[in-house]
């Protein structure tokens, strides 16, 4: 395994300036290569996260005055005559 993936580099330079058929067989090779070393050797060869991605979403609903005081009769009525004075404001 480690014989393959040493001879990638030197094969990518073999065919810099070669006919195109040289050029795309040459990467099918390395392709391969790679590929069973990331099956093999996961851990070393295999894709790796390359750190943490945090995507952080923020929603906004924009509704009319009538919309919202009819949402807080709905909320009072099913919470069952409580009412949050804090959605007054």
């Amino acid at each position: 395994m480690e014989k393959w993936i040493d001879e990638i580099v030197a094969m990518s330079d073999a065919v810099i300036g070669q006919p195109q058929e040289i050029i795309t067989a040459t990467r099918n090779a390395v392709d391969a290569r790679k590929w069973v070393a990331s099956k093999l050797v996961p851990r070393v060869y295999g894709d790796q996260p390359m750190g943490l991605t945090i995507n952080n979403t923020a929603n906004v609903l924009v509704i009319s005055e009538e919309k919202q005081r009819e949402l807080q009769e709905t909320r009072r009525r099913l919470l069952g005559g409580t009412y949050d004075a804090r959605l007054k404001e």
